[in-house]
């Protein structure tokens, strides 16, 4: 037997399935550290969720911790979440179904400003007291619409997008908003659409085709402009595709001349992260401008999560190894994957707390957590490069995926932990029945998942499955093949 070359790899799949059909979905790549591993890379299981808290309204569409203190917009709802479970009702907030922004002026200002459904909202940490500030009906700028808000330097700033102009609030003061402090874009023909301001102090403010940053030049009364490092030829094709992952700014882009990246920003230096294979998919996805940007550090790993609603689908990069992969949650009624619910993200109390776009719940996730939302099993892919030698009919007698084993649950589904194997002779086209292994009840740590008999093919596909509730961690796999004598 020799190597499975690449078995342990991301998802890659080119225009031809015949060139290239790889797939990794629920699982990520993790490169070894040290000289002296058994292996190089392996896939390790993303997370599960488990109920931290829930509320009667439904749909979330933010979150935000700072300094011991978690908040959620959850329908037309303000919540406060403690560290027991618990929650309370802060406030009411129009909704429109869309997802809304929450920003802090820091310690000295202890407020919070809210966006949502262009209204703007600013909340006093001290005395819990939540007021609409901007738009129709609100103390101040009440011509404005709040499409989205930001904080930097103790100001609170707003986007309004139908006017292509952003507002600044008060120094310490989101109470106040004077209607004369404004910007209007200028070194840039296209409309701003998306508004970011990014925790070491710049305002990223993306049209359709350009995109440019502000910084704080001191001056008074009006203390930013844009920096002279001049315009980026990169819009934004999702205005809630951007977040922040660490020192980098990342978003789903566009250009005057057409196309889909998504791109990541160091200073002002933005870099394609997106492959062929990822701008492939999204160029045939019929709605692309209601994708949905978060970004979350576990493990060591710096995840960026990228959600077409519309489409079912959530792409995830990883900015540890430059790698993609795919998460969705398993409807098996339906025999499909949906785009994974788990979308808003804020970590306090030692978790990671993220909210569910459908429903009131908000989850803790964790890797160590067996089941996705509804309880539902997560079902791991891995569709795994061709076996193909100059289209030479190959044979494959023998193929053993390598794996940790002996991890089954002591009782229920997964007492009896199984793989699943299917395979494809026509380069992942179509499929034949699948096959299974037994991976070990608890303590078979010797337990090998061998399959045989595995005929012969020109461009043959293999592609293994689990869902039981055990934290799968597949290092390699080893392949026995047979060339046309």
């Amino acid at each position: 037997m020799a190597q499975y070359p690449l078995f342990v790899n991301a998802a890659y799949r080119s225009q031809s399935p015949v060139a290239d059909q790889e797939a990794l979905i629920n699982w990520y790549v993790e490169q070894m550290e040290s000289p002296g591993a058994t292996v190089r890379l392996a896939l390790y299981p993303t997370p599960g969720v488990e109920t931290f808290a829930s509320v009667p309204q439904q749909g979330g569409r933010a979150m935000f911790a700072q300094a011991g203190r978690v908040f959620a917009v959850i329908g037309v709802k303000l919540y406060e979440l403690f560290s027991n479970g618990t929650t309370t009702e802060r406030g009411t907030v129009a909704d429109d179904g869309q997802p809304a922004t929450i920003n802090s002026n820091g310690d000295g200002g202890q407020e919070l400003f809210i966006t949502s459904a262009g209204l703007g909202y600013t909340y006093d940490l001290v005395t819990n007291t939540l007021t609409q500030t901007v738009g129709a009906g609100g103390t101040n700028l009440t011509s404005a619409v709040a499409s989205f808000g930001g904080s930097l330097y103790g100001y609170f700033v707003v986007l309004d997008v139908p006017d292509s102009r952003f507002y600044i609030s008060d120094l310490l003061d989101g109470t106040t908003w004077d209607a004369t402090q404004f910007a209007e874009r200028t070194i840039g023909q296209d409309p701003w659409v998306s508004l970011f301001t990014s925790s070491y102090g710049q305002i990223w403010l993306f049209g359709e085709q350009t995109s440019e940053v502000w910084y704080n030049t001191g001056t008074f009364p009006f203390p930013f402009a844009p920096d002279p490092s001049g315009i980026l030829p990169y819009g934004c094709a999702a205005p809630n595709s951007v977040s922040e992952a660490g020192n980098k700014i990342v978003w789903l882009a566009t250009t005057a001349n057409g196309g889909y990246q998504v791109m990541a920003a160091t200073g002002y230096n933005p870099e394609r992260i997106s492959t062929y294979a990822l701008e492939t998919a999204i160029a045939g996805y019929t709605t692309i401008n209601d994708a949905l940007g978060e970004t979350y550090n576990d493990l060591g790993h710096m995840f960026y999560l990228l959600t077409f609603p519309t489409e079912s689908k959530t792409w995830c990069y990883d900015f540890r190894t430059g790698l993609w992969h795919e998460r969705g949650t398993w409807i098996a009624e339906e025999n499909r994957y949906d785009a994974w619910r788990p979308q808003w993200h804020a970590f306090e109390f030692n978790t990671h707390l993220i909210a569910d776009r459908e429903t009131g719940t908000i989850y803790a996730m964790d890797s160590t957590y067996p089941l996705d939302v509804d309880g539902r099993p997560i079902r791991r892919v891995r569709r795994a490069p061709a076996i193909f030698a100059e289209h030479t009919k190959l044979k494959v007698p023998k193929i053993e995926v390598f794996l940790e084993t002996g991890i089954g649950t002591v009782t229920g589904q997964g007492a009896s932990p199984t793989i699943m194997l299917r395979t494809s002779i026509d380069g992942g086209r179509t499929w034949g029945n699948e096959r299974t292994a037994s991976a070990g009840a608890i303590g078979a740590y010797t337990t090998r998942c061998v399959f045989r008999r595995l005929g012969q093919a020109r461009n043959r596909v293999f592609e293994l499955s689990v869902s039981d509730p055990v934290p799968w961690r597949i290092l390699d796999a080893f392949i026995t093949v047979v060339g046309e004598q």
